[in-house]
């Protein structure tokens, strides 16, 4: 299944942004994902608006409690683009 959400990651801003993506497209409050992972609402706001940095751990238990999951793939420059 090809996820609408998906796109590269490359700063807390972003990965906050992929977050909130993920979390408001499964109708899921930032509470609700609180709740369910067992993470302060305030801390995923933080998150989310990328001025904190968490463990990866806390950010895989997020990402599993939304269905989605980490991976890495080769950055693409300028170049690649032409």
């Amino acid at each position: 299944m090809t996820d609408a959400c998906a796109y590269p990651i490359r700063s807390l801003r972003q990965a906050g942004a992929a977050l909130r993506a993920r979390r408001t497209a499964r109708k899921i409050s930032q509470k609700q994902l609180g709740e369910m992972t067992g993470t302060a609402q305030s801390t995923i706001s933080d998150i989310e608006n990328g001025v904190v940095s968490v463990s990866l751990d806390v950010y895989l238990r997020l990402l599993e409690a939304l269905g989605a999951e980490l991976s890495a793939t080769d950055r693409l420059t300028d170049r690649d683009l032409l």
